[in-house]
């Protein structure tokens, strides 16, 4: 009986000495599953904060693409109000000019900018304009000239250059 008695005492330590060791091992499962559970846990608040701040960030960008829309919107409306105004200007300009003598509205026409010069010719009667021009070209023939070019248009009918 003392042998049984020893097999089944050798069988239970052996057991005891198994299961320890398995208990260890989960024991040391445990503890790495926490820690892998608070690195996670740490990762997804600082992902959270990430996502809280992109999104504050594209609201913030949202605001700012409303306000420049706004102030493009007004730009592009005072622009047009600019336009008309400069627009009756050049009218009103072009009247008086047709009712000056022609070597009179020369003489300031020529001091005028390009742009804005061309721009009264287009309002200006033919016959006026060509008086103007005529005398502009005793003034200033180069400036003429450029105006003459500006009010050519790039293709005459079945000519092209």
């Amino acid at each position: 009986m003392n042998k049984l008695f020893a097999a089944v005492l050798f069988a239970a330590l052996s057991f005891a000495s198994v299961h320890a060791e398995n208990l260890a091992d989960l024991q040391a499962i445990s503890k790495q599953l926490d820690a892998r559970k608070k690195d996670l846990d740490t990762r997804e608040k600082n992902i959270r904060i990430k996502e809280e701040r992109v999104k504050a960030l594209e609201e913030n960008l949202i605001q700012k693409e409303i306000e420049i829309r706004k102030m493009q919107d007004a730009v592009t409306s005072r622009l047009k109000e600019i336009k008309v105004q400069e627009d009756k200007n050049l009218d009103k300009l072009a009247k008086d000019y047709s009712s000056a003598k022609a070597k009179n509205a020369a003489q300031v026409i020529v001091k005028m900018d390009l742009d804005k010069a061309v721009q009264l010719f287009q309002r200006l009667p033919s016959m006026t304009a060509g008086k103007i021009i005529s005398a502009m070209g005793t003034i200033d023939a180069e400036y003429a000239a450029k105006i003459s070019e500006r009010l050519t248009p790039d293709k005459i009918q079945g000519v092209q250059k």
